[in-house]
């Protein structure tokens, strides 16, 4: 049983439909947690936590947290292209985006267990004969499950397999719960 991490540098993020984005329901005042990110930095497409108490964003301790999408607005500076982006501590303020039922985004920030999918083809072949579910993980990537457990804040659909602007496989997710 492994875990295996979808993208090939960092995630990336398309927004479909949100509706923080016009509602104004995002936050964008707090840093990132300097212990959770320590080692790996933030990636577009990951669902955090926003700590208000001690003002700074956190990967997931469970599935009951409630999680934002992570938008962050991508810088190029070198001319890589979107998967190069990531958000470290200390750079500057990630955009982290409030989900609601309905809200459609598509990304490559995801994780699977090889026990239940033997690799992205069979997860959109699972698609098109039962319903695959997105719930949150202690990584901060959306962990692709056959069920979701029934405690989460926080459920996403997939609705199909896609390649995203950069050219990269991966899912379009609908939030069911949130």
């Amino acid at each position: 049983m492994a875990i295996v991490k979808q993208p090939s540098v960092y995630g990336v993020v398309e927004l479909n439909h949100i509706a923080a984005v016009k509602t104004g329901e995002i936050k964008a005042q707090f840093p990132l947690n300097t212990t959770d990110f320590a080692s790996t930095p933030a990636e577009n497409g990951m669902l955090l936590i926003v700590d208000e108490v001690i003002e700074d964003i956190k990967k997931p301790t469970g599935i009951t947290n409630y999680v934002y999408l992570h938008a962050s607005v991508e810088k190029d500076y070198e001319g890589k292209g979107r998967k190069h982006f990531s958000v470290k501590p200390g750079e500057f303020l990630p955009r982290l985006l409030k989900l609601k039922r309905g809200d459609t985004f598509e990304t490559n920030s995801f994780e699977y267990d090889t026990a239940t999918y033997a690799n992205y083809v069979a997860i959109t072949a699972a698609i098109n004969s039962t319903t695959v579910y997105g719930i949150p993980s202690t990584s901060g990537y959306i962990r692709i499950v056959a069920s979701p457990g029934g405690t989460e804040a926080v459920t996403l659909k997939v609705v199909k397999g896609v390649t995203l602007p950069n050219g990269e496989l991966g899912l379009k997710f609908v939030v069911d719960k949130g």
